[in-house]
């Protein structure tokens, strides 16, 4: 069950652009990951269901994600934070869905959304807050190794009562299962979180809260990370330690379906078929080496 699992933020998903690597400047082309941790990643993938079980609880990763020592990548997340807790107060819980497709920006968007929804509770005075949705899009194109960490996920954040959980039926289309999202929302309108960055393919002039292109469903995106550079991706997975798709270990830098998907070839090790993995991309502009551009191809980085 995989491509688009989307996070019911309160304004319904963007098109489909989920994110995509923004290409970084040239003085920052080189692995930005934290010396604490350049020796260990938390590697996910099939196996991710006993991984996700390992997730801190939400106030713990609020108090990590806060505490942060990287004063840069801290700037992004409190950035981030505050974004997703203006979607929380303007719509309400209950109505923001978001978009989560098993790619890395999609698990950095799930992990932000629950430090989030921790930290718009605590102002609220403690209490309970309406459940957030989690959607996704099934795909029978995707990856195996994608759809099976998109079902590990998905029910672990169903155990946590993170999210609702709400599957789409498999190759339904993302247009459609929006469509059908936002007429059963009706007059409410809906927040979707996405993990769009700049530079992404369908990023365009995006800002934080964008309203939906008139030829979709009306809903309001949601793009807590529009700033965030490949490396900031990077860095905030290894550091806090969060699981992500195996794939992102065997070379692949950016997730899309099987037929227009390979490894990116900046990773090739030359010995055989063997690849760097994705954390260790130096040049940040070459994210989307390893994609074959198709119309009407979904991504799910």
């Amino acid at each position: 069950m995989s491509k688009f699992l989307v996070l019911v933020v309160g304004v319904a998903l963007c098109e489909r652009s989920l994110s995509f690597v923004a290409a970084a400047s040239p003085s920052a082309l080189s692995p930005r990951v934290p010396p604490s941790v350049s020796g260990s990643m938390a590697s996910t993938g099939e196996g991710q269901a006993a991984e996700a079980t390992k997730w801190p609880e939400a106030g713990e990763l609020h108090a990590a994600l806060c505490g942060c020592e990287d004063a840069a990548l801290r700037a992004r997340i409190e950035a981030s934070l505050r974004v997703l807790e203006d979607a929380f107060r303007v719509f309400g819980a209950d109505a923001v869905f978001a978009s989560f497709n098993g790619g890395k920006d999609a698990c950095v968007i799930l992990h932000l959304l629950r430090a989030a929804r921790h930290a718009h509770a605590q102002k609220g005075g403690g209490g309970e807050t309406p459940t957030p949705r989690l959607v996704y899009f099934d795909a029978s194109d995707d990856f195996d190794e994608v759809r099976r960490f998109v079902s590990a996920t998905c029910a672990e954040t169903d155990r946590r009562g993170d999210f609702l959980v709400e599957p789409m039926a498999c190759d339904v289309g993302f247009v459609k299962g929006l469509e059908a999202l936002v007429a059963r929302s009706r007059p409410r309108p809906l927040a979707f979180v996405l993990g769009t960055r700049v530079g992404d393919p369908n990023c365009g002039d995006q800002k934080a809260f964008e309203p939906s292109s008139d030829w979709m469903p009306p809903f309001m995106r949601v793009n807590p990370i529009l700033d965030w550079t490949y490396g900031d991706v990077w860095a905030f997975l290894r550091t806090f330690h969060i699981p992500y798709c195996s794939l992102y270990d065997d070379g692949y830098t950016s997730l899309g379906s099987v037929p227009t998907t390979t490894r990116n070839p900046a990773l090739a090790r030359g010995d055989g078929d063997a690849h760097a993995p994705a954390y260790l991309l130096e040049d940040w502009s070459l994210e989307r080496a390893g994609r074959v551009d198709k119309k009407k191809k979904k991504k799910a980085t």
